[in-house]
């Protein structure tokens, strides 16, 4: 779940802000400490704020660290990107209704970012975490993170939200991509996806009742492209899209004829995908 600019009703944010600033670290070590009854451990690119007994030790630290580092290598070709200024504050929630506080609307999630953009550079970076749900690092984090990841290329802020959900959706456990492909099948079954001239004109996200099939075909259509080239390729094309119109940045990179060609093959795939899954539809958006 991406969001941006709206306003955080905990105070977190200006607390580890006021309170230590943004300190370098160096990488494999971190310090805690405690303030108006947060927890907050700092690392080199991140803080981690909580309340309470829930700790964040050594091996948390380093999979989160490596993970951004994963994460920058596989989308934007950097094997080791920048430190991050600021760092990215992760909030690990221990109840729902502090999460909810945090992030109205968000019933339906466990994670959820925030990114805000000034001046073509990123000025804020937070992720939310539901920590009292079982297996959180690998329900929510990776994909949270990836949208965090993904802005420091798209820092004009138009990445299109169909490509940012659908790259965040592969940090996604099986379970939960496999969860999207049967979103997927039953928008095809009752045509209810969209065709891709309609997904990619969208300006940010459609109406609630077909969301899920917009995360089901947006995941679908980002590993269909991934599967033709890389991650980084794909990053590239979407740039490239947003400077030459999608016919012409398909064309290029990946040398199909247009939108049209590529939704027919990408057709193909999800119904080929869907055989092999046992979700077989012979439907078309």
């Amino acid at each position: 779940m991406r969001l941006s600019g709206w306003m955080v009703v905990v105070g977190v944010m200006s607390l580890v802000g006021s309170v230590r600033g943004d300190t370098d670290q160096p990488r494999d070590q971190f310090h805690t400490y405690t303030s108006a009854g947060w927890s907050i451990t700092e690392a080199e690119n991140f803080r981690f704020c909580r309340r309470g007994r829930w700790n964040v030790d050594a091996k948390v630290i380093r999979a989160v660290e490596s993970l951004r580092c994963e994460l920058a290598t596989a989308w934007l070709a950097e094997p080791a990107p920048g430190r991050w200024k600021p760092k990215c504050d992760i909030v690990l929630h221990t109840t729902a209704a502090a999460y909810l506080a945090a992030v109205p609307g968000g019933d339906k999630t466990v994670g959820s970012s925030l990114i805000d953009l000034a001046a073509g550079r990123v000025v804020r970076r937070r992720i939310d975490i539901r920590a009292d749900q079982p297996g959180w690092f690998r329900a929510a984090l990776g994909h949270e993170l990836t949208h965090v990841v993904l802005a420091d290329r798209f820092t004009d802020g138009r990445l299109p939200a169909w490509a940012d959900e659908g790259m965040a959706v592969l940090a996604d456990s099986a379970a939960k991509q496999e969860a999207h492909r049967r979103d997927l099948h039953v928008a095809r079954s009752s045509r209810r996806t969209f065709r891709l001239v309609e997904l990619f004109a969208l300006a940010g996200y459609p109406a609630a009742e077909r969301q899920a099939a917009f995360y089901g075909q947006s995941a679908s259509l980002v590993r269909y492209l991934v599967s033709r080239g890389t991650r980084e390729q794909f990053v590239r094309f979407v740039g490239a899209a947003d400077k030459e119109g999608f016919d012409s940045a398909v064309r290029d990179i990946y040398g199909l004829r247009g939108v049209s060609d590529l939704e027919r093959h990408w057709l193909q795939y999800a119904s080929a995908s869907g055989k092999l899954a046992g979700l077989d539809s012979p439907h078309r958006p």
